[in-house]
C-alpha cells in the first residue's frame, strides 16, 4: 500500500497557478491542490490513500463548509507537527510518499523511510 501525504500550503505556494488561485480564494486553492493530488494518485496507479495537510490559521478553515475526506487541518502553527504525525501514522500501513519542499518535513519524512517529492512533481509526472 502506498500513501501520498501532501504539505498543502507548501504546494500551493510553490506552484504558480495554485498561488494565484489562493490570492483570490483560499478554499478554491485547497480544493485545487487536493484535485491535483488525486490526479497524481490516478496517474501513479499504486497509491491507495491521499492526505493533504493544511497548517493553521483556524479562521480560514471554512468550518461551515463540509471538508473533503482527504483534508487534515492542524491547529494554528502546528502544521509541520501534524504533517509529521500523518507521515508516522501512514508509515505503519505502507510506503509513504511525501510532497513538500519544507526541509523540516523532508528531514523527518526520511526518518520514516518516506519517498520524497517536490511540489512541482505533482504536475510533471
Amino acid at each position: 500500500m502506498k500513501i501520498l501525504v501532501v504539505d498543502g500550503y507548501n504546494v500551493i505556494n510553490k506552484i504558480g497557478d495554485l498561488s494565484e488561485i489562493a490570492d483570490r480564494n483560499l478554499k478554491d486553492a485547497r480544493d485545487a491542490v487536493t484535485k491535483l493530488s488525486n490526479e497524481y494518485k490516478k496517474r501513479d496507479g499504486g497509491i491507495s490513500e491521499v492526505y493533504v495537510v493544511f497548517d493553521g490559521q483556524n479562521q480560514y478553515r471554512d468550518l461551515d463548509i463540509p471538508r473533503r475526506k482527504e483534508h487534515i487541518f492542524s491547529d494554528t502553527g502546528e502544521g509541520d507537527r501534524k504533517i509529521i504525525e500523518t507521515i508516522r501514522r501512514a508509515s505503519v500501513k505502507g510506503t509513504v510518499i511525501v510532497v513538500s519542499d519544507d526541509n523540516q518535513i523532508r528531514n523527518n519524512a526520511r526518518a520514516y523511510s518516506a519517498t520524497l517529492m517536490r511540489p512541482i512533481d505533482l504536475i510533471e509526472k
